[in-house]
């Protein structure tokens, strides 16, 4: 049976004819609405005779397949002794250079519709127009070819062969993959407890399409347990590719080891890593064009060979990407970018997929993409999309520059003036004694302001001039474009926060709800897989990841046993803000009783750096020749590396080890065995109070009475169940995990811990001291 082949015009021609260099430098936010707005101008304008949007399709039989090419012309003239097809661009190019210039790609798409409207309609001879529309100038050049049929069909067919011997290798290659994944099985002798589990409740929503929410404790193996349902999937036509997404670098390796592992079971699966471009890029002081990179200069005229030969190749990890770059003068982020159009399986950061700034259109532009997503350490989600979906302006920054453009970009200069001013405004509009305010409305006048600034510096941008405020000027635009197209989405999920700094003044649109727009995505892929150690309450996460009625849930118990973890609840000490300067050598005392009974590697958790502190400073008194060490903010990745190098195997003396909840330290270290000792979290993780929780607060309140829960509790609770999770990595482990503070012993916070979690109360040191000596002494 032959195999069916879709191909739209627009691929045929830019995977055959594309040549040139790479051009990032700058392109407008705008463009894709202007050129539709130009198209449309330009449509209307045209004689009775014109017919706009031209649906076209064209089938054609080979040794293998069966081919459908479609596409949509922009307009047909139907004259009656002749036709010419219609094809419109928009350019901030001079005409004079367009009608100079031959653009391989937009004459290729031409004649393909002029060949399948010419085969249609029995032509034979036919007339085609590129028609150019200048955005800045607004003006219009026609230009206009005849070609006979016996021609078009040459160029066409050429066209076809070309693109059909890379199908051939992409269809054996999927013929190869898809036997492999027939015979694969699970790489394991054994499922651990409750991964089995695990693994069918994934496939089985991946088979239904629908949306499901996993909580797993560290140790199921809960990577390879929603990896390997999927890749099975790809075989039985169930997804069109798998997306890992996750948030840190934990998670990436973890993904690759188990693609890894199926591979070396016999799995025939092609995979990519996806790095971000400021880590891969080899001139990372350079514009992205072909005048000053030599990795943009010819990139479409070389990309064609470097996927060819990175075909040959399965595993696509950040250093195989940059030896195939190099090997071929390519850039090596847009190389992935080219390479996740082939691979099966897509791991990356959340961005890639929910991010409106960087999502990967090609995959989820236009509407159901058949896509799977495997979200790890989905907790980590909610707060990253608030983030994704909320934009911030600094007055500072846009006062900077513009005194830079008073003589440069006088149209710029004002237009930033007329920003500052309404600033200032707002500003002023503030009583002495308020720092932040929030208003429910966006700022309309600041947004057109914003609009005209934007318009001016694109104008110029556009221009591709060098000077030394260039990249300052491109940093605010895209700041103000991002806070524009914020704009564009604010409704009653939104607030609109004002804040004084002193030195400074921001406006930020901040996404209070981000569950439409996350619903969005999910309508977009075939099914979704939510997983984590900490989704509780499940209730909650399904609400803000916007899954709706139909989703699922899943909850698993720990696979360890119960009487490897040792957990304490000294309930009777406040860790409440108020409470800490009289409770504070009390908290010191709990910790010192807690690592006094063994010799090994303790973590000390506290909800800020002020706290962590403040109990430091006693704990270092008491005692004086203990190696402590302290997470600081904004430690490096060598720093991080430095702190966890301490936590080893053989503990000599007494470890101690302070850090913040929500932290790297509290979320993205795995220390088995003898690594870990003992925990202590101090306080129930609450995020300090500010602006936007209290925003939270009032939105979720509004609704139906779950604000303190949606802004402070259940965001705390997670970290310090995440904290927690330190412990415990294996079932050779154990270890011991005190919780410090009065809240632990009501609810909610009493509920939320683990059921298998089997607390003792502990008023004091000498009970703590007790517990532990008959728990080391087993």
């Amino acid at each position: 049976m032959k195999k069916v082949l879709n191909i739209a015009v627009r691929d045929l021609v830019e995977y055959t004819l594309r040549t040139g260099d790479l051009n990032l430098t700058f392109f407008s936010a705008d463009r894709p609405v202007q050129a539709i707005r130009a198209h449309q101008a330009i449509q209307a304008s045209k004689p009775r005779e014109y017919e706009a949007e031209v649906s076209i399709e064209h089938n054609m039989e080979t040794d293998k397949y069966l081919v459908n090419v479609n596409g949509r012309i922009d307009g047909v003239y139907k004259y009656a002794r002749r036709v010419i097809i219609d094809e419109i661009k928009t350019t901030r190019r001079p005409l004079e250079v367009m009608r100079q210039e031959e653009n391989g790609v937009h004459w290729g798409q031409a004649k393909c519709y002029a060949y399948m409207y010419g085969v249609k309609h029995d032509l034979q001879e036919i007339n085609v127009q590129l028609t150019y529309f200048q955005i800045d100038e607004n003006k219009t050049a026609e230009i206009t070819r005849t070609f006979t049929l016996t021609e078009l069909k040459e160029f066409f067919e050429a066209l076809i062969s070309k693109y059909l011997s890379w199908a051939d290798r992409v269809n054996e290659w999927v013929s190869l993959r898809d036997h492999s994944i027939g015979e694969l099985k699970f790489p394991f002798k054994h499922f651990r407890p409750g991964q089995e589990t695990m693994l069918e409740a994934t496939g089985m929503a991946i088979e239904e399409q629908v949306a499901l929410l996993i909580q797993a404790p560290t140790g199921i193996g809960k990577t390879m347990a929603v990896i390997f349902p999927a890749v099975r999937a790809l075989a039985r036509g169930m997804g069109g590719k798998v997306f890992y997404l996750t948030a840190r670098t934990t998670g990436r390796n973890a993904a690759e080891q188990s693609l890894e592992i199926l591979r070396q079971n016999g799995l025939h699966i092609k995979y990519l890593s996806l790095t971000a471009k400021e880590k891969v890029c080899f001139n990372a002081e350079k514009s992205c064009n072909g005048e000053e990179c030599i990795y943009a200069r010819g990139f479409y005229d070389r990309i064609s060979n470097a996927l060819e030969d990175a075909f040959n190749q399965n595993r696509f990890l950040r250093d195989t990407i940059l030896e195939i770059a190099r090997a071929h003068r390519v850039c090596p982020f847009e190389l992935s970018l080219e390479l996740s159009l082939w691979v099966d399986c897509i791991i990356c950061d959340y961005n890639y997929v929910f991010d409106p700034r960087v999502y990967l259109r090609r995959f989820f532009e236009d509407g159901d993409s058949g896509h799977v997503l495997l979200v790890d350490e989905a907790h980590n989600l909610v707060d990253r999309a608030r983030e994704m979906y909320s934009a911030t302006l600094w007055k500072q920054q846009i006062l900077a520059l513009r005194r830079r453009l008073r003589t440069k970009l006088p149209g710029v200069y004002r237009s930033l003036g007329k920003v500052n001013s309404w600033l200032v405004r707002a500003r002023k509009d503030m009583s002495e004694t308020e720092t932040m305010i929030a208003h429910e409305d966006y700022p309309v006048d600041l947004c057109q302001y914003l609009r005209k600034f934007a318009l001016a510096a694109e104008q110029w941008l556009a221009t591709d001039h060098k000077s030394a405020f260039r990249e300052d000027l491109l940093d605010l635009y895209f700041e103000v474009r991002r806070f524009l197209s914020t704009a564009d989405r604010y409704d009653s999920n939104y607030a609109t926060c004002y804040v004084d700094a002193g030195k400074d003044f921001s406006v930020r649109l901040f996404c209070v709800d981000p569950s439409p727009h996350l619903k969005a995505v999910l309508q977009r892929s075939s099914a979704a897989i939510f997983f984590s150690a900490t989704l509780t309450p499940l209730q909650y996460f399904t609400r803000l990841f916007g899954c709706g009625d139909g989703a699922r849930s899943l909850s698993l118990p720990s696979p360890f046993p119960a009487e490897h973890l040792c957990v304490l609840i000294a309930g009777r000490i406040s860790a409440l803000y108020r409470h800490r300067e009289f409770t504070k050598h009390e908290v010191a005392r709990m910790i010192t009783a807690l690592i006094d009974q063994k010799k090994g590697n303790y973590l000390i958790f506290f909800p800020s750096y002020e706290y962590m502190k403040m109990i430091h400073e006693i704990f270092e008194k008491r005692r004086p020749r203990a190696k402590i060490i302290l997470q600081s903010r904004s430690m490096s990745e060598q720093a991080r590396e430095h702190f966890l190098n301490h936590f080893s195997e053989q503990a000599e003396g007494f470890l101690t080890g302070f850090a913040v909840m929500g932290g790297f330290f509290a979320e993205s270290i795995d220390l088995v065995g003898e690594r870990l000792t003992g925990a202590a979290i101090v306080g129930v993780g609450f995020p300090q109070i500010s602006l936007e929780r209290e925003i939270i607060k009032n939105y979720f309140d509004s609704m139906d009475g779950s604000g303190f829960a949606f802004a402070y509790q259940v965001p705390g609770m997670i970290k310090v169940l995440q904290a927690a999770g330190r412990v415990i990595r294996s079932e050779e482990d154990r270890g011991v995990v005190l919780l410090i503070d009065t809240r632990y012993t009501k609810p909610p916070y009493r509920s939320m811990l683990p059921r298998e979690w089997r607390p003792a109360f502990v008023g004091n040191v000498e009970k703590v001291s007790e517990i532990l000596q008959d728990f080391w002494s087993r």
